[in-house]
This record gives C-alpha cells, structure tokens and sequence, in this order.
C-alpha cells in the first residue's frame, strides 16, 4: 500500500515533539509525489545506512562527516537533514543551533545513539523539529519523508 496524504499527516495531530511515531509504513510502500533532497550529517557508518535508505526511494542525498561541513553547506536547500547528535568536531546540538542561527528552514531530525528523552530536549531546544533513536528505522523514516511530501503539497 502507498503512502498517501492521510498517512502522511499522522504526526501532524500530535505535533512535532512526534517524529518518528510509526504509522506503519515502511520504504518499500512510500510513494513520493515530490523530488526530495536530504543532508545527512553523520560521522559513523550511521551515514551511510541513512544514505541507503533514503536513496532507495530517490531522495537526492548529500553526505558529510562533521557539523562544520554541514554549516559550510547552509546556502543550499535540502528537504530534510538528519543530524547526530553525538560527533567529534562539533556537536549535533551545536550543528542546530548554528543551522538555525544562519536562517535554515529544512526540517531538521536529531538522531541518538544516547538517552533519547535528555538528547531529544536538548536539540528540540536547538531548533531541530524530532529527534529519533538509532538504529534509524525505516518506518520512521518513511513518515518524516511522507509527512515533508504531503507539506510540499499543500504550501
């Protein structure tokens, strides 16, 4: 079954605070109506499964190591960007903040390796919109992509 604009919306009733409540759809059922793009700023092998994962459903992916990297690319537009939370030059919360001091308006999801509930406020308090814990699971993947294609739809 496909992803459709009902599905997408399964987050939106709770609100942000929500990414990556499972709606139940994985990858393989998405249907994406809109070309997406993500950045993925990881230091681990974690990037590379989030690559993956999203280039699997034709989401143009970009990759970097380090949150620096990430900032040196603020002038681009990416539909998403998944941010660790936790990475040797600087922080994902710090990443955040500094995406967000610089006008980044993409929806932005933290991921976790650590105590979900600590790191899920700090980088909420960053300015990401979720925060998700590692491993990276599909269906939550699925509806952040799902809800970020419904949103183009209804700009």
């Amino acid at each position: 079954m496909a992803a459709s604009s009902d599905s997408a919306g399964c987050n939106e009733s709770t609100g942000s605070n929500s990414v990556g409540d499972e709606c139940g759809y994985g990858l393989a059922e998405l249907v994406l109506r809109n070309s997406l793009t993500a950045l993925v700023v990881d230091g681990t092998v974690g990037r590379l499964i989030a690559n993956y994962m999203l280039e699997s459903v034709d989401v143009e992916t970009k990759m970097v190591v380090s949150g620096q990297e990430a900032l040196e690319l603020t002038g681009a537009h990416y539909d998403l960007i998944l941010v660790d939370r936790y990475m040797s030059d600087m922080s994902g919360v710090e990443t955040i903040r500094q995406m967000r001091q610089r006008g980044v308006r993409s929806k932005i999801i933290g991921l976790t390796s650590g105590e979900i509930e600590t790191d899920r406020v700090e980088m909420m308090n960053a300015g990401a919109d979720g925060c998700l814990k590692r491993p990276l699971s599909e269906e939550a993947l699925a509806d952040i992509l799902a809800e970020i294609d419904y949103e183009i739809d209804h700009r």
